[in-house]
């Protein structure tokens, strides 16, 4: 198998990580900027990573300003650009910073049926209690 030659490239997601989030309130209505996140992004930059956020969010002018009015650094929003050809629209990248997301790994991880399921679901939960949640 060849190596796929991209960029290191990391994904952020944008409610719950750039920004604090406590359910859906609206496309334009945003959260406050996460300082632990913004640096570490702009950390990240300066060493020469792509950063692209991929959020549920629409692309939007109000989304744009916030993430410049709070300097956030950023290549690409929901694109990658630097995706190999015929591949799906799912950013290639090589980490994702996500609060919605169970880490697994079919090479690394070998987590039982049991307990694989055992995290899906406290997500789950966790997700459902959190009103007005998309």
């Amino acid at each position: 198998m060849n190596k796929i030659d991209t960029p290191d490239t990391v994904c952020f997601d944008f409610d719950g990580v750039i920004a604090t989030y406590d359910g859906w309130k609206g496309f334009d209505i945003l959260g406050d900027p996460v300082p632990e996140v913004i640096n570490a992004m702009k950390q990240l930059k300066k060493e020469g990573y792509s950063i692209v956020i991929w959020t549920g969010r629409q692309d939007t002018p109000i989304l744009r300003k916030w993430l410049t009015n709070n300097e956030v650094p950023y290549d690409e929003l929901n694109r990658n650009s630097h995706n190999p050809p015929c591949t799906s629209s799912k950013p290639y990248f090589k980490t994702i910073v996500d609060d919605r997301a169970v880490n697994f790994s079919a090479k690394n991880n070998r987590l039982s049926t049991e307990e694989l399921v055992k995290q899906i679901k406290a997500m789950v939960t966790m997700r459902n209690t959190q009103a007005g949640d998309i």
